[in-house]
């Protein structure tokens, strides 16, 4: 177990200020057993297509020692940046991560091995035509609480905003740093809705900048997921609330002009 006095809510990191092709940002809790192998992983896919690019890690308040590794892995792998937190759930995690992030492009994925470092590419391939490119996972192997819970949420996508994704709260995505982070700005920070929010605030206003990907999914070979069932239906109302607020962000936030240019005017 992490040492209760384990200096959380720092940053560490080499300090720069150049841009970047890329910024991967992966939130993690309790994952200490993978975390080594997963970011030697994909430190060398992204070293193997020749970009310039940071990987920025949230530890969102782990304690099981991942904090640990991280600060000895950032040692060994200079792309690496590392945040240290409390506790505040997945969605404040890549928030600051995105927060953080210097790269034209961000690529979010979970640190926890279910997707292959190789699949980006596939990803990486769509850019250009779009400002967000979402995987859509196939041959899930989730727990049934787990794959019922993002059927609800495709199904609440398509009855309040009529939006037919087939994944679109996944969290392996590719988008455009600028302007989908100004969007965010418009959004309560404390909101679980991050990604889905993202998918929904795209299709509606530029649909023809989205795009699905087929992607593999990976069984997590170490560990379990520390969501409960108890969780993910809390989760759910929360979802529920946040979308129809959303709803009415998309139709009356008088920042939501300012957020919108860049897409349509295409930079």
């Amino acid at each position: 177990m992490e040492n209760p006095h384990y200096p959380f809510d720092r940053i560490s990191y080499r300090s720069e200020n150049t841009t970047v092709d890329l910024s991967v940002v992966m939130p993690v809790f309790n994952e200490s057993s993978i975390v080594e192998s997963v970011l030697h992983e994909w430190n060398q896919t992204l070293i193997e297509n020749k970009l310039t690019y940071e990987i920025i890690v949230t530890n969102d308040g782990s304690l099981d020692g991942t904090g640990r590794v991280l600060d000895k892995l950032r040692r060994e792998i200079p792309q690496l940046r590392v945040i240290h937190q409390l506790n505040t759930g997945h969605s404040q995690a890549i928030r600051r991560g995105y927060s953080m992030a210097r790269g034209e492009y961000i690529l979010q994925c979970d640190l926890n091995g279910r997707y292959e470092p190789e699949d980006f590419v596939r990803l990486w391939d769509c850019k250009a035509n779009h400002r967000l490119v979402i995987a859509h996972r196939t041959h899930r192997l989730d727990s049934f609480p787990r794959r019922v819970f993002s059927s609800s949420l495709k199904k609440l996508t398509r009855w309040i905003f009529g939006v037919q994704l087939q994944d679109p709260n996944v969290p392996f995505r590719l988008f455009k740093r600028e302007p989908l982070v100004e969007f965010l700005r418009i959004l309560p920070p404390e909101w679980k809705s991050t990604n889905l929010a993202l998918s929904i605030y795209v299709s509606k206003e530029t649909p023809q900048r989205i795009i699905e990907v087929k992607i593999p999914f990976r069984k997590r070979a170490l560990g379990k997921s520390s969501t409960t069932l108890y969780d993910l239906i809390n989760l759910g109302f929360e979802f529920l609330g946040e979308l129809l607020t959303l709803r009415r962000i998309l139709k009356t936030a008088p920042d939501r002009i300012s957020a919108l240019q860049p897409i349509k005017q295409g930079i």
